[in-house]
Formats: structure tokens, C-alpha cells, sequence
């Protein structure tokens, strides 16, 4: 995820003074010491600010939970009749994926931009319209037990209105199709039962 704004937090006291203080030696002496505090205080808790909290791809435990407050997203879900609450990384996912789901409009070209900067390091998603109110999630990739657990108990999938889905996880060697031609097969599918995780 890119990032959305350059973050400055430089502050250049030297360069502030008055020409006609230029030669005043105490003057210039105190405002080096508020420098070099500036230097090694101020700008190191805005730079770890901005990694910690601001950037949702590297904040700590403590910046997830303020985008969690923000996002109004909770922590905690019921898995399976336990109360659960998600792990570091799956708190993210989730964030990360209501953060984006908030500019969707869940149109089929939308959902699979959403997936792409949502699971851009892991590998390929996308989405197919059935065109009978039912949607597939497709994943290139087998998603980590973290995944699963967020991609299963949250809606971090965004959907139009009513439509059902399911989501597949293509097999890494397992897909029979013709060789050079994507996987398609006679008509426009390939020979594939597909490891089905939910409905």
C-alpha cells in the first residue's frame, strides 16, 4: 500500500534567526543545544510516530488498536463458539481490508483492485461474477491459518447487497487444463475441483 503522504517533521531553528543576531554568541549557543535536542528527540518520536501508528503496513500493537478505534473494527470475534481475539497480523489484514473495503463500491473491477492491494505480497486474487446473485473469490495462493481465520469470521470481503459467495483456493500442482493456455479447458473452464473453503 502506498503511501499517502509525505511526512515531514523537520524543524531548522538555525535557519530562523534574525540577521541582526547572526554574531551573538550566547544566542547562537542556545538555539545549537535546542537544535541538537530537536534533532535527537522531536524528530525521532515523529519518524517512530509515523511507523508506528500512522502507517497502518508497520504499526505496532498500539497504532492497530487506535485505526481500530477509528475504523470502528473490534478485536475480539466468535470463533466457533470462543471468543477469539485476533493476533497482531490478523488484526492488520482486517484493518487494512476495512480501510480499503470504505472506497469500494463492490462492482466486480472494484473487489479486484481491493484484492489486489489487500493480498498484493501473498499472490494473485480475484473475484468472478457467476451473474445468478453468487460471486467466487478466487486465491492463486494458499492463505496462511492467520488468513483463513480472518477471511472465515469477518467481513473483510466486500460484496454487493444480497449476493452470495464462496471462496476457492486453487491448488499449487493439482490443476488439469491444456498447457500455455491459462488453464482453460474445452469450452472456457479447466478440469478442477477446487478446494472449497466457505460458503
Amino acid at each position: 500500500m502506498s503511501e499517502i503522504f509525505e511526512f515531514k517533521n523537520n524543524i531548522d531553528l538555525e535557519s530562523q534567526i534574525l540577521w541582526q543576531y547572526a554574531n551573538a554568541a550566547n544566542l547562537n549557543s542556545l538555539l545549537t543545544q535546542k537544535q541538537n535536542w530537536y534533532l535527537n528527540y522531536h524528530n525521532n518520536f515523529w519518524k517512530n510516530w509515523a511507523t508506528d501508528v500512522l502507517n497502518i503496513t508497520t504499526a505496532n500493537d498500539f497504532g492497530l488498536s487506535i485505526w481500530g478505534l477509528l475504523l470502528q473494527v473490534p478485536r475480539t470475534y466468535n470463533i466457533n463458539g470462543v471468543m477469539t481475539t485476533l493476533d497482531t497480523e490478523q488484526y492488520r489484514l482486517l484493518l487494512r481490508g476495512r480501510l480499503l473495503y470504505l472506497r469500494t463500491s463492490a462492482s466486480v473491477p472494484e473487489i479486484n483492485q481491493y484484492l489486489h492491494l489487500l493480498f498484493e505480497k501473498e499472490g494473485r486474487a480475484y473475484v468472478r461474477d457467476n451473474l445468478d446473485m453468487s460471486m467466487v473469490y478466487v486465491f492463486e495462493f494458499t492463505p496462511t491459518l492467520s488468513d483463513i481465520v480472518v477471511l472465515l469470521n469477518t467481513n473483510v470481503l466486500p460484496r454487493p447487497a444480497g449476493v452470495k459467495y464462496k471462496i476457492y483456493v486453487l491448488p499449487d500442482n493439482d490443476i488439469f487444463g491444456f498447457s500455455g493456455s491459462d488453464w482453460v479447458g474445452f469450452d472456457q473452464a479447466p478440469f478442477w475441483s477446487g478446494n472449497d473453503l466457505a460458503q
